[in-house]
């Protein structure tokens, strides 16, 4: 009789228990990476009555162990909300030692330091600022972003790329007379008299042509033009007009017009600003002529397309490079570079020009300067700026993701895709990956690695100790700890912007509450009856 009152007492103490573990499942259902509890029983204990025959003597605890399975994702946006997907653990240390956790709602605190809501600081290894590597061969450290600025650097290279017309073969600009001058049916020359030009005698010293233009540039051309003593030649006042005119076009009198065009200096066509856009002409006082405006009747063009790009000193200053390449013929450009700005920025005058020759299928095959001397340009910063002198490659060829400079008849599109320096910029945000490798995204547009998160694996995870507050500690069940990264040492993936859910089951609690209610009343039934049977064998003595 007092065995069964020993097995319900051990029954109703364990159920205890069980229900102990339960309410605290489903007190952390909401907590951030909370692993749910479970009691085990093995049976307690055996009497041997005689020979094979044994009655039990009760239940006892075996374990209360973790369920370490994945809990449920739930995104929050934050970056710095980490989420593990796999069996692995942050690394936390608290000052002493290393604790660890799934729960990765983390934040950096005033100091950089990427931490929890406990102040212990997460984990892993800094970055190489200089090269951007990683020791993860090394001991993990704290995580730290500090306040600094992505370094400014000097331009190394400038990469060209697109299209230069074949057919923008240089033309001189031309302005004529809008009307040809007759003499009644005859086209005038050069030597006809203004006079015959006029229905009215006109009268010398006295009569005058006002010659009016404006350049390309805006500035102003003008001129009085008077009627000689002694007549005065279409072909005088063709003289004249282009005297106004000089060095920047010829003036001649084709097919009854004045027509003006484009000068040639130095074997290169001064184009696009050396004609004026308008010439009126009108004649004063007494005379009547027929003296009509100029019109363009030829678009000019100098051959040229020009590009530019920012580059950058060892200071960070920019200056703005531009590059003109002007068509010499037979697949040869000619590039000359300026810097155009403010500053006193200047180039080095021996790599400031060159040429660049393609073959017949419209690919690069020389860019080099005229004496033999590599496309480079050498910059010569301001002498008050403490910036060094540095060198910029032009480099012409393609790559697998630009194509290079070529030359065909089509639509010239050349640009500089892309250069190499940059000013000093400010972090503005970071992005963490699923290998918890921390990118800064900086002001001055470069993305350097900054760090990486380290995980740790368990060869027992059961056998680790709930120290509160999502944390666990390393025993001698557990195994030591193995220190790595997520996706390459571990299958594990960090999730950014993301937290991992408590993994407890409310309709497997809610079950095993049910039952573990009822194994409790069974337990108690046990010992009212026992109770009972007491009772009446007591009264057995009356």
């Amino acid at each position: 009789m007092l065995r069964s009152l020993t097995s319900a007492v051990s029954g109703l103490k364990n159920f205890t228990i069980q229900l102990d573990v339960l309410g605290d499942n489903l007190a952390n259902i909401r907590t951030l990476g909370f692993k749910a509890n479970r009691a085990t029983f093995a049976e307690g204990l055996s009497q041997r009555l005689r020979g094979a025959q044994q009655v039990g003597l009760g239940v006892n605890l075996s374990a209360t162990d973790t369920d370490f399975t994945q809990g449920s994702l739930e995104f929050t946006g934050s970056p710095t909300d980490l989420a593990i997907s796999g069996n692995s653990f942050f690394i936390l240390n608290d000052g002493v030692s290393d604790r660890y956790t799934r729960a990765g709602n983390f934040f950096f605190n005033s100091e950089g330091e990427l931490v929890n809501p406990y102040g212990l600081t997460v984990q892993g290894w800094m970055a190489d600022r200089a090269t951007g590597e990683i020791n993860t061969i090394s001991s993990p450290q704290k995580v730290v972003l500090k306040d600094e600025p992505s370094r400014a650097a000097a331009t190394e290279n400038a990469f060209l790329s697109g299209n230069l017309d074949a057919t923008e073969v240089p033309k001189a600009q031309e302005l004529s007379s809008s009307q040809a001058f007759k003499v009644g049916a005859v086209l005038a020359d050069a030597l006809t008299d203004l006079d015959a030009l006029t229905t009215a005698t006109l009268t010398s010293g006295v009569d005058t042509v006002d010659i009016t233009g404006t350049l390309a540039d805006g500035s102003i051309v003008s001129g009085t033009f008077t009627y000689g003593v002694d007549g005065t030649t279409l072909g005088e006042l063709k003289d004249f007009i282009g005297a106004l005119y000089a060095g920047s076009s010829t003036a001649a009198i084709v097919d009854g017009k004045i027509v003006l065009t484009d000068d040639l200096q130095d074997g290169n066509l001064v184009l696009g600003g050396g004609l004026p856009s308008e010439t009126q002409t009108s004649i004063s006082l007494a005379g009547t002529i027929d003296l009509p405006p100029f019109e363009t009747t030829e678009e000019g063009f100098e051959g040229t397309r020009n590009t530019s790009t920012t580059v950058f000193d060892s200071q960070g200053f920019a200056h703005n490079l531009v590059i003109t390449f002007t068509n010499k013929g037979v697949g040869k450009w000619a590039w000359k570079a300026v810097i155009v700005g403010g500053d006193k920025t200047a180039l080095d005058p021996n790599s400031d020009e060159g040429t660049i020759q393609f073959s017949d299928t419209g690919q690069v095959i020389g860019f080099r300067g005229e004496a033999g001397v590599a496309p480079e340009i050498t910059i010569i910063p301001d002498p008050q700026s403490l910036a060094a002198r540095f060198t910029v490659l032009l480099d012409a060829r393609g790559s697998e993701s630009f194509a290079g400079v070529t030359q065909f008849a089509a639509a010239s599109s050349l640009a500089v895709r892309d250069q190499d320096g940059r000013p000093m910029g400010t972090l503005l945000r970071f992005t963490i990956d699923e290998e918890g490798v921390i990118t800064g995204i900086f002001s001055n547009d470069e993305v350097e690695t900054l760090a990486q998160i380290a995980l740790v694996e368990f060869n027992n995870p059961t056998g680790l100790l709930r120290s509160g507050d999502g944390l666990f500690d390393l025993t001698s069940r557990s195994g030591d700890a193995r220190v790595g990264r997520a996706g390459v040492d571990f299958s594990s993936g960090i999730i950014s912007g993301s937290l991992e859910m408590s993994n407890v089951d409310l309709v497997k609690q809610f079950t095993d509450m049910i039952t573990t209610q009822r194994s409790f009343q069974a337990s108690a039934r046990v010992v009212t009856t026992a109770d009972q049977i007491l009772e009446e064998t007591m009264r057995l003595k009356r």
